[in-house]
């Protein structure tokens, strides 16, 4: 599989699990992937708990995987069918070169 792109996705902890599913139930698609915690700061009105604007930031998970673009673009648009209006971020890098040194 040719794999010249990295998705990254940030959303909020309570997405996890479900995008996670999303992203397995596509194993032609989505390649090896990441997860871990991350904060997100934005402007208050756009965190949702008390807790997180008194913070000034919120509580949110990253994901990283590689896949190639044509790809990425598919997931993303099955995301947003299948989780329309959720708080999800997402940007595409490019990879230029991947391995193991398994």
């Amino acid at each position: 599989m040719k794999r010249d792109i990295c998705l990254h996705l940030v959303l909020p902890k309570s997405l996890e699990e479900p995008v996670i599913d999303h992203l397995l139930r596509h194993p032609a698609w989505v390649g090896p992937f990441v997860t871990h915690p991350a904060d997100g700061h934005a402007a208050p009105e756009h965190i949702s708990s008390e807790a997180e604007r008194v913070r000034g930031r919120a509580e949110r998970v990253k994901i990283e995987m590689l896949m190639a673009g044509d790809h990425a673009r598919q997931l993303i648009a099955q995301l947003q069918a299948d989780l329309p209006g959720a708080d999800i971020t997402w940007w595409i890098s490019p990879v230029l070169d991947s391995g193991s040194l398994t």
